[in-house]
């Protein structure tokens, strides 16, 4: 099973707050960064280990239940949601206010490496893309349906294009469509190397696609809408990004609480990965830890 990194775990786990006794991870993927709070909580504060019970949550079912066995040898432990940490609210009052909450925001190296899911530019799969297949419409319907000025929108937001450049990509995509639907990977890669586009840039526009897709920055905006009043007092929020609207959204939603006086920020300066972690692990390159707590 490809396992999932956990990025800036041990700066994450340096700035948890004490006591700890519920804490909610909104992207559990496999359980990286609950493993290593576990690990060295029991070695540092065993007391404080065995009281902590984890809200773990998930939209992808498939890449939690190859995790199945973690959560099985903590079952008193971890409760499961399959469900979107946008739900944090509804999660929260059946559950408690927390002490601590998680969103690392990367996607998991197993879409990328599981070719069958369309995340990849590299393999030739149904433009699929969603994490999770039960919601949502696949890229393929964006792809295929969505108006010229959509789909010129989701570059323009997501993929930093120029509306010119947009506009000359999107007007290529529709008439290669018009002749047959784009409904695999190496479909649209093949129509974007047409364009003359290399696999660097034809990434950014998967990635656009992705996040388009699954709604991302949707999910984000309501859970940065909701999180603090599902916070305890003395508790702390941290959001790792990897792209720079996440990162710009988090950072106005922490700075807006801030100024209510009843938080404030861990960290003033941004927490980014040294040069030793992004050597062993090139995905956490452009990860940001941003932290806020709740004082009042």
């Amino acid at each position: 099973m490809l396992r999932h990194h956990p990025v800036l775990a041990k700066e994450t786990y340096e700035n948890l707050p004490h006591p700890l006794r519920l804490s909610f991870d909104g992207t559990f993927w496999h359980g990286g960064h609950v493993e290593y709070f576990f690990t060295h909580l029991k070695e540092d504060n065993p007391n404080e280990y065995k009281n902590l019970k984890i809200i773990a949550c998930d939209v992808d079912e498939k890449v939690m239940a190859k995790w199945k066995e973690f959560v099985a040898q903590r079952k008193n432990q971890i409760s499961f949601y399959h469900s979107s940490y946008a739900n944090i609210k509804e999660i929260s009052q059946k559950e408690w206010l927390f002490d601590f909450m998680l969103l690392d925001l990367w996607v998991n190296l197993e879409h990328f490496k599981d070719g069958s899911r369309g995340f990849s530019i590299k393999s030739d799969a149904p433009l699929d893309m969603r994490f999770d297949t039960s919601k949502w419409e696949p890229a393929s319907h964006l792809i295929n349906k969505w108006s010229k000025d959509e789909l010129e929108e989701m570059l323009i937001k997501y993929g930093d294009f120029t509306p010119r450049n947009a506009e000359y990509v999107v007007k290529w995509i529709i008439e290669k469509r018009k002749k047959s639907p784009i409904e695999t990977t190496s479909g649209l890669r093949t129509t974007l190397h047409e364009l003359w586009f290399w696999d660097k840039r034809i990434a950014v526009i998967f990635q656009a696609i992705r996040i388009q897709t699954n709604h991302e920055l949707d999910q984000l905006e309501t859970f940065l809408k909701d999180f603090w009043e599902c916070l305890n007092i003395g508790g702390r929020c941290a959001i790792m990004t990897y792209h720079s609207i996440e990162d710009r959204m988090t950072k106005i939603a922490f700075k807006e609480l801030e100024e209510s006086w009843n938080f404030h920020l861990v960290n003033k300066k941004v927490i980014q990965p040294n040069y030793k972690e992004v050597e062993a692990n090139k995905a956490a390159r452009s990860a940001k830890l941003r932290i806020i707590e709740r004082i009042l």
